[in-house]
């Protein structure tokens, strides 16, 4: 019944649910012979993000722009490196 454990749980839980996934997706973007600018960019956004949004949902009055902002950012993640991917596997066949 303690709201702040059950908020930090969240925020674990949040974590645990796109980080493994952008990590894969990072991981199969340099394997595909993206260039390091790229990668360290997607890193240090899905960084950024996943800070930003711990920090938001953490609060007890609760940030919507930091929760926002981390979400858009960990999408961002996820887009640009699936994009890259797609565009990857059309442009070799």
């Amino acid at each position: 019944g303690n709201s702040e454990m059950l908020r930090a749980m969240r925020v674990h839980a949040n974590f645990s649910e796109y980080v493994p996934l952008a990590l894969f997706l990072i991981y199969l973007t340099l394997l595909q012979g993206a260039s390091d600018f790229i990668i360290h960019f997607l890193m240090l956004t899905l960084f950024v993000g996943r800070i930003s949004h711990a920090y938001g949902v953490s609060q007890t009055k609760e940030n919507f722009f930091f929760r926002v902002s981390g979400m858009a950012l960990t999408f961002t993640v996820l887009i640009s490196s699936s994009s890259f991917l797609l565009f990857s596997a059309f442009k070799d066949s």
